[in-house]
């Protein structure tokens, strides 16, 4: 989901570039369409299992928003593309492109949101990993008889 978000972006690029070569705007709004179409795939299934509930729902309102930006931006292009040396039309174009970019943004944001509890397992996780090696290493090394023991037991009595 994360990759199509940011490979939106450099489509846009391509499409205010492409202002001087409207006859290329046909392929990159089609890209643009293929790749807005898996993200919304995407963005549905990460929608649907955001916690709390709130979560994904902006999710979804915010990719939605993301494809009416992305309709506004082909009608442009294909608008470029029939009359290409409008001035009006080509900034038209540079506007959608850069409303998209925000709306990208906002669906990223949305996104790192909805991934704060999984970041917290994730690094919870690290953390008791963490200490489970340390304790491997301390039973190692117990083991082998190289700690001080405190009075004559073993470690053995106590493992």
């Amino acid at each position: 989901l994360v990759i199509f978000l940011f490979l939106l972006p450099v489509f846009f690029f391509q499409m205010t570039k492409s202002v001087t070569n409207p006859e290329e705007l046909g392929g990159l709004a089609s890209q643009m369409t293929n790749d807005y179409g898996h993200l919304a795939l995407q963005g549905r299934m990460a929608a649907a299992t955001a916690e709390p509930e709130e979560i994904g729902f902006q999710i979804r309102t915010r990719v939605q928003e993301l494809g009416h930006g992305c309709i506004f931006l082909v009608q442009k292009a294909g608008a470029l593309q029939i009359c290409p040396t409008d001035s009006y039309t080509k900034r038209e174009l540079i506007e959608c492109a850069r409303a998209v970019t925000e709306k990208v943004s906002l669906v990223l944001s949305a996104l790192q949101a909805g991934n704060k509890g999984t970041q917290a397992c994730i690094t919870a996780a690290s953390a008791v990993s963490g200490i489970i090696a340390d304790l491997d290493t301390t039973i190692m090394f117990a083991t082998a008889g190289t700690l001080n023991a405190e009075n004559n037991e073993s470690f053995a009595d106590h493992r």
